[in-house]
């Protein structure tokens, strides 16, 4: 098993990403921690692990309250010896459809300010905890929109582009203490909505403005790529458990485009 005695922190482990990433990885031998707001959906998801002879534990986290996450994260890594792999599958509600002139300013924000927060506290509360012999690696599941230039995804565009660039700059500070950063690009995740994603919720307006429902509406996404379909919660886990690994190892601040050929460099 690739990542036998690791130890991983997923933000946003209760969530179709943050679940599928934890299965991938506690699959690989990874001891997993699952983190998020609330207890309930965390032990779900830790259940389903160690029904599948995975390790799997959880904490709770507010990742918009800096001090909070600074704490917590620092009691967790004492008790647990330090931080091997941090996987940031963190997201928020945020504004996609409305244009310019009826965009408010704090529509706007909604798709940067708190997935910058989130990403400013998880990588300083973790970075102290990383790296050295044992090595680190920190990566942030991000959508695809910082290479998009469509109408009525202002904020969410900049948001996007905001994240990978954070993670280069990171990168470049944390790379001397043997941490690497990276970024996973992905489109709409297909099957992300049956598995209980907050995306339904987002894709639902777009969808009903078209007349569709929101899985016709992902269809009609995949037929935008190059490969005419979209990833999977499956690929986009074992992608990350790849790049946790020693076998990507000399990756370090990039972004890893998994959109079907949609947002090419």
């Amino acid at each position: 098993m690739e990542l036998e005695n690791k130890t991983a922190l997923i933000f946003g482990g209760s969530g179709a990403i943050g679940s599928a990433v934890g299965h991938a990885l506690a699959r690989q031998g990874a001891h997993v921690h699952l983190g998020a707001r609330t207890e309930d959906r965390l032990d779900t998801v830790a259940r389903a692990i160690r029904a599948e002879a995975g390790t799997a534990d959880t904490f709770e986290v507010d990742v918009l309250n800096e001090q909070a996450t600074l704490d917590q994260t620092a009691r967790l890594a004492e008790r647990i010896g330090g931080i091997d792999i941090v996987v940031n599958t963190t997201s928020f509600m945020h504004d996609q459809g409305k244009e310019i002139g009826e965009l408010s300013l704090a529509e706007f924000m909604q798709g940067i300010t708190p997935f910058m927060i989130s990403l400013f506290n998880i990588s300083k509360a973790v970075a102290p905890h990383m790296g050295g012999a044992r090595g680190g690696t920190i990566i942030t599941v991000v959508a695809p929109a910082s290479r998009m230039a469509a109408p009525g995804h202002l904020g969410h565009i900049v948001g996007c582009a905001g994240i990978e660039a954070f993670a280069k700059a990171l990168a470049s500070e944390l790379g001397p203490q043997n941490v690497r950063v990276l970024c996973l690009r992905s489109h709409a995740i297909v099957d992300a909505v049956v598995a209980g994603s907050y995306t339904g919720k987002l894709f639902a307006p777009k969808a009903q403005a078209m007349g569709l429902s929101v899985q016709d509406w992902l269809a009609g996404a995949a037929q935008g790529t190059m490969l005419k379909r979209l990833p999977t919660l499956s690929q986009v886990a074992e992608t990350v458990a790849f790049l946790a690994s020693h076998h990507a190892g000399a990756m370090t601040g990039s972004v890893i485009n998994m959109t079907a050929g949609l947002a090419t460099e």
